[in-house]
Order: structure tokens, then sequence, then C-alpha cells
């Protein structure tokens, strides 16, 4: 992986949930963010449908305070990132990301993804 993946932050494939299950879910689907690469950094992706949108609130701790960490979901699982962000989320600051993306939370949720900050 490439260095400016090191502060990655994976939930174990965040978004990576049964479509089919989260497309029936009523309510917000939260999902844990785990550090990877000795980050330190853990939290909640949480995703709320909104219509034809998804709400994706991004709450970390351990994130450095006053850092502006850009936030972005990627395709695939740790082991095999697709580089090339898929939805970009608002600037992670101070462990704080609220974003509305401009696709469903069943079409979010259909493929394994992750979230990285860098």
């Amino acid at each position: 992986m490439s260095g400016s993946f090191r502060r990655m932050l994976a939930a174990a494939a965040v978004l990576a949930v049964s479509a089919a299950g989260t497309a029936r879910a009523a309510g917000p689907t939260i999902v844990p963010l785990t550090p990877q690469n000795n980050s330190g950094e853990s939290g909640t992706a949480t995703l709320t449908e909104q219509g034809t949108k998804t709400k994706v609130v991004v709450s970390v701790k351990g994130a450095p305070k006053g850092v502006a960490q850009p936030l972005h979901v990627h395709k695939g699982t740790c082991a095999q990132l697709d580089p090339k962000p898929a939805y970009g989320l608002t600037t992670l600051t101070d462990g704080k990301s609220q974003t509305t993306i401009d696709v469903s939370r069943s079409t979010a949720t259909s493929l394994p993804r992750n979230i990285a900050a860098k």
C-alpha cells in the first residue's frame, strides 16, 4: 500500500455489509472503524438514507487535534483497495466529518468498501 494510505481507517470493509440486509433495514447503519497501520484512530461511520442519497457521519477517536485529514470511500478490501476514491467525504477535522453522497445506501453498501483518511 502506498505511503499516502498509511493512516488508513478501515471498517473491516466499511460498507461491506449485505446490500439486501442494509436496504431493508430501518434507521441508520452504524459501522465500526478499526485502526490500520498503527494509526491509533478508531470510530464509527453512520449511514442514513435520505431519499436517493446517503448521509455519512464519521466520528473518530485518536485523530490528531487541529489536523485536517482528507477522507474518502474506496472500493475493495484492505488487501485489495482501489486507490481511486469511489466517493469523496468532507475532510475529517478534530475527528468529525459529515457528508451527503449522491448514492442510495443500498448502492453504497452493495460492494466491499473502505473509508480511508490520509
